[in-house]
């Protein structure tokens, strides 16, 4: 049976500390009180009702109300952007099965964007002001997960493609208004 590594967590911030913490805390219930615990690592989770001071919200909403968007570090970011419908599938496969030691799964789509080019394809389409910055101290240049154990232990889900998801957000929000907000 392959097993998987586990990667190497060096927390950058401190809500990436709490996050390797719970999985530590996780753990050591498991082996003490012979406990299973599930961990899902989710990346960046995009979609209807996403959260409005995320990078997607931001740009959709720069875009309608004809605002600046800053974009930090000129967009030299990778994301490994999960879709919001990909998520609850994968979810609810984990959910059906029975786990006998604490597990952890990456929830990603193990395939990374790079923010620029988001940015770039959605301007085409959609003409918004951009401002370049320079990095923000609090940024992370890269997030990239891989899923091959998620995929071993649940049905392969089929991962939405990026751009078609990314429009029926912006779909989405313009016809909920949510940018009124």
């Amino acid at each position: 049976m392959k097993t998987f590594q586990k990667e190497k967590l060096n927390p950058k911030n401190i809500y990436a500390v709490s996050k390797k913490l719970n999985e530590k805390i996780a753990e050591i219930n498991q082996k003490v009180g012979q406990l299973s615990f599930v961990g899902l690592r989710f990346f960046t989770v995009y979609g209807e009702w996403g959260r409005p001071d995320m990078f997607m919200m931001k740009l959709f909403k720069s875009h309608i109300t004809n605002k600046t968007f800053y974009l930090n570090n000129y967009g030299n970011h990778l994301r490994d952007f999960t879709y919001v419908g990909d998520v609850v599938k994968a979810v609810s496969k984990l959910m059906k099965k029975n786990f006998k030691k604490h597990e952890i799964f990456n929830i990603c789509s193990n395939k990374p964007v790079n923010i620029y080019d988001v940015v770039k394809n959605f301007n085409k389409k959609h003409p918004v002001k951009i401002k370049l910055t320079e990095i923000h101290k609090a940024d992370i240049l890269k997030t990239h997960g891989c899923n091959k154990k998620l995929n071993k232990n649940i049905q392969k889900i089929e991962y939405s493609n990026f751009y078609d998801a990314f429009y029926k957000t912006f779909e989405w929000y313009k016809k909920n208004k949510i940018y009124k907000f």
